[in-house]
């Protein structure tokens, strides 16, 4: 779950009136309480991430059960429910150093293939969209290893033509794991 969207659904429930606003009011205040106390700790202290975080974790399940027991708003009742259902995913950042708690970069690794897409336009069938859309993930994922695009490209096809297994894509410890 990318809390930097959970913010943004945070404020709409805010802007509402009621008891529905106070929730969204008080998601919102812990939402910012947590993303001060992440930025203080270093990337990779997940354990003080962890216990730093628990207290912001407890509230934030007090307010989203508070706001899906509200009758008089149906919308901020749902929208807490369906947290509630998959609250466990919320707080995954603070168990495992590489996730963090945005997917900012990810935003921004699509960024790329949105704006081709824009420029040129949809493909015209499934099998194009689905070119492009593996075409962009292979390039993004060897920039971000730091791996020769053209390399791993002329590896693949090679396997191919041979039949025999193709370069791996995954780093090893993610590919094993």
């Amino acid at each position: 779950m990318c809390w930097a969207h959970l913010l943004r659904d945070f404020r709409r429930i805010a802007e509402r009136s009621g008891a529905a606003g106070e929730v969204g009011r008080r998601l919102l205040g812990l939402g910012y309480v947590m993303f001060r106390r992440r930025h203080r700790l270093s990337e990779a202290d997940v354990p003080s991430c962890r216990t730093d975080l628990a207290g912001v974790r407890v509230r934030v399940r007090q307010a989203l059960e508070r706001g899906a027991a509200l009758l008089v708003c149906p919308r901020t009742a749902a929208t807490c429910a369906n947290l509630l259902k998959i609250e466990p995913a919320l707080w995954t950042f603070t168990t495992h150093a590489e996730v963090p708690p945005t997917n900012n970069s990810a935003e921004q690794a699509l960024r790329p293939v949105v704006l081709k897409r824009k420029i040129s336009g949809p493909t015209r069938s499934r099998r194009g969209a689905n070119f492009i859309a593996r075409g962009f993930s292979v390039a993004e994922t060897c920039r971000r290893q730091g791996r020769d695009l053209l390399d791993y490209l002329q590896r693949s096809v090679c396997a191919w033509i041979d039949k025999t297994e193709a370069p791996a894509l995954l780093r090893p410890a993610i590919a094993s794991g």
